[in-house]
This record gives C-alpha cells, sequence and structure tokens, in this order.
C-alpha cells in the first residue's frame, strides 16, 4: 500500500500547494464563505464530479460512485476563517484585512479537493460510494455540522473520517486518540435580582453582589460533587458584573462562565445544578435569579473500527500515531460522530527548523509547514483504500 500512496500523493504535489494558497490568501468568515463556496463547486464541475442537492448555506458535498459495490465512506474538510489579522510574511498571505486562515481549514480543504482529484483519475480505486463533505463555519456556533446533518448527508453513510492539521505537532506525527477526543461545550448567565439602596442602609436593600459571590463558590463545588473525577471537566465562572459606585448598593448583577466536558451526558448535570444552586441561594437571600445557557457542540467521540482504520495506515506509511489526552476545545465534526461510526486525527505540522511552525492555532502567526499536506493526502488515500478492503 505503501508505495501506492505515495504514488499518488506526489501525482498532487504541487497541485494541493497551489490550492492552499489561494484558499489562503482568499479566507472567508464562518456563513459568509460565498466565494470559497463557488470555487468548491466551480473545482468539482471541472473534476465531473456530482453535488448532492439540498445542501443549505455555503456547505457543499461531492459524491464520486464507483462501478463495483462496497461501503459509502465520508471524508470532511471545513473551509471557514478567523476574525484574525495576519502577521506571517508570506507569498500567499491573506489578501482579506482582519480575515485569516489561522487554524489550518485552508489546509483541510485543498487535501480534501485533492484526495477528490486523484479518485477521480483513478476510478478503479472507488469501490461503492465516498462523500466529500465540504462543510462550512465550524469555527462559529450553532455551526455548519448539525444543518448538514439536519439535511441528511450521513444517512446513507457508513463512516466518516476527518482530519485537522496540527501547529505545535511534528512533522511525521499523527495524533489518533481513542474515544473522546474534544470536548462538549456550554456557556451560561445568571441575572442576580436584589433591590437597590443607599450603602448606609444595606439592611433597607437586597444587595446582590455577595450573593453573587455565594453563587460563584457554590458553582465552583459542581465539579468535585457532582461530576466523576475520572471525567474530563471543567467549570468556570468566568465574569461577575454589577454596580459602579462605593456608596450605591446595585439593584443586580450579571456573573457567567464556561462548561467543557468530555462526557455528553454530563452537560445537563452541571447546566441543571448551576440552575438549582443560584436560584436556592437567590430565594435565601430574597432576590430573584434568571438564569439562560447555550449549548455548543458536543464531544467528539472516535469509534473503535474506524480509528483502528487509521491508526493502521499511519504505521504502514511510515508515520508516527500518537495517543495524547484529549482536548478540551471544540470541534462540530461531533456531530457527525454522533451518526454513524466516525474518527478525527490530528496531522502534524511543526518543523522543529521553522520556530513559526509552532504558533499556536488562531494567532496572528499562525503558520504550517506545507509538508503536511502530503502526509495529510496520504492519510486520506491510505485510509480510504484501508476502509474499503484494498489494503
Amino acid at each position: 500500500m505503501k508505495e501506492l500512496v505515495k504514488q499518488l500523493a506526489a501525482e498532487q504535489k504541487e497541485a494541493i500547494r497551489e490550492d492552499r494558497h489561494y484558499l489562503h490568501q482568499h479566507p472567508e468568515l464562518s456563513f459568509e464563505e460565498y466565494e470559497t463556496s463557488k470555487w468548491i463547486k466551480n473545482r468539482l464541475t471541472e473534476l465531473g464530479i456530482p453535488m448532492e442537492e439540498g445542501i443549505t448555506g455555503t456547505s457543499v458535498v461531492g459524491v464520486i460512485e464507483g462501478k463495483e459495490p462496497g461501503p459509502t465512506i465520508a471524508f470532511r474538510a471545513d473551509f471557514d476563517a478567523l476574525p484574525v489579522d495576519e502577521e506571517n510574511d508570506l507569498p500567499f498571505k491573506s489578501l482579506v484585512p482582519g480575515v485569516m486562515h489561522a487554524c489550518g481549514h485552508d489546509t483541510h480543504c485543498a487535501t480534501l479537493m485533492n484526495f477528490a482529484a486523484i479518485l477521480v483519475r483513478h476510478p478503479e480505486l472507488v469501490k461503492g460510494k465516498v462523500k466529500l463533505i465540504f462543510q462550512a463555519a465550524e469555527e462559529k456556533l450553532p455551526g455548519g455540522a448539525v444543518q448538514m446533518v439536519a439535511d441528511g448527508v450521513m444517512k446513507d453513510v457508513d463512516c466518516a473520517f476527518a482530519f485537522h492539521s496540527a501547529a505545535a505537532v511534528e512533522l511525521g506525527k499523527v495524533q489518533v486518540n481513542d474515544g473522546a477526543v474534544t470536548a462538549a461545550v456550554g456557556t451560561y448567565e445568571l441575572k442576580i435580582i436584589g433591590k437597590g439602596g443607599h450603602g448606609s442602609t444595606p439592611s433597607d436593600a437586597i444587595n446582590p453582589m455577595p450573593i453573587a459571590c455565594m453563587v460563584g463558590t457554590a458553582i465552583n463545588q459542581i465539579k468535585p460533587e457532582k461530576i466523576s473525577p475520572i471525567h474530563g471537566t471543567t467549570v468556570t465562572v468566568s465574569y461577575i458584573h454589577g454596580g459602579q459606585y462605593p456608596n450605591i448598593i446595585p439593584g443586580e448583577c450579571v456573573l457567567g462562565g464556561n462548561i467543557r466536558v468530555l462526557d455528553n451526558d454530563d452537560i445537563p448535570i452541571i447546566m441543571n445544578n448551576i440552575e438549582k444552586i443560584a436560584r436556592g441561594i437567590c430565594e435565601a437571600w430574597g432576590a430573584e435569579c434568571e438564569f439562560s445557557s447555550v449549548i455548543g457542540y458536543p464531544a467528539t467521540i472516535n469509534a473503535a473500527e474506524p480509528t483502528a482504520i487509521v491508526r493502521s495506515v499511519v504505521e504502514e506509511l511510515g508515520y508516527e500515531p500518537i495517543r495524547t489526552n484529549p482536548s478540551l476545545g471544540a470541534e462540530d465534526f461531533s456531530y457527525f460522530t454522533l451518526e454513524k461510526p466516525s474518527c478525527f486525527y490530528n496531522v502534524g505540522g511543526a518543523n522543529p527548523d521553522i520556530p513559526a511552525t509552532y504558533s499556536p492555532h488562531h494567532s496572528k502567526t499562525f503558520m504550517l509547514d506545507e509538508d503536511m499536506l502530503d502526509i495529510a493526502l496520504e492519510c486520506e488515500i491510505g485510509v480510504y483504500l484501508k476502509a474499503t478492503g484494498q489494503a
């Protein structure tokens, strides 16, 4: 397999870089990827790849069907950028002020497009159906994946794969984790409504500020008291806003924060306890409480079989599969993993000889060594061959 995969990937060595450079120069924000969507559709049309109808927004799904029977395998690439002003001195630097591909989504999109080109040029490799999922808006809630699932994209899929380029992970290493790989995320906000008054007569008021402090302290006890210690969980009180003058007792204040968990079942437990605790403390002190929450992306959970496929392919190609602690960052490929067995993995893009490639994601200096494009493409080819029993 190794020789075939490397030969196929080498055919696209220049094209994949050209595509990545174009995408990097023309970034678009989440839910606004109109020109990128047109570029994807035009490229798929040039390749003779039909597209699914009924896809909402700027996302695009190409479908390649083989002459021989086989499974339906999906590969996903996101393609939205971030509101970041690029500081890198590159010949293909972003041409859009204040917008940058600062998370590597341009590499994802370029890789999937060149994978598609290989399959078109080598139709004998296609067994069953390949779905090329170009997904918009990963970076901004509610995300593009949840709508694609609602559009029915995953109904005929047997398994799905996606990769993320990884800064600070060295070239030649691929993170392939079992189970949870990214966290479920949620935010909450509490408005505590008391009774304003003069600082000289606090007994005539209901001061929401000390009540908010008690609520915040109690929220910090939810994790050790209500969540298993072996679950990866963070519960944070991130802000308290209220009051403006030393001798004025404010009538209300607001506090809120962030929750991240690796077990999707923990989100409702934590949210319910925050609301109960806040209402109980407020009632005890004669205040009222308004609670609101936003549930973001679920945790991304890798299934055993597709994860084993990715790990074996990485090894056979001569790269190093590594296991790491799961990330408490969020990723909306999670919606696909809830539908069908899937694997989400990270392809290293850091070169020890180029310090800039260790810049963090979402930063103005985010940069990848472009040799990771070849590795990512090889992995997609190899995973497809393995998943269809050709390797």
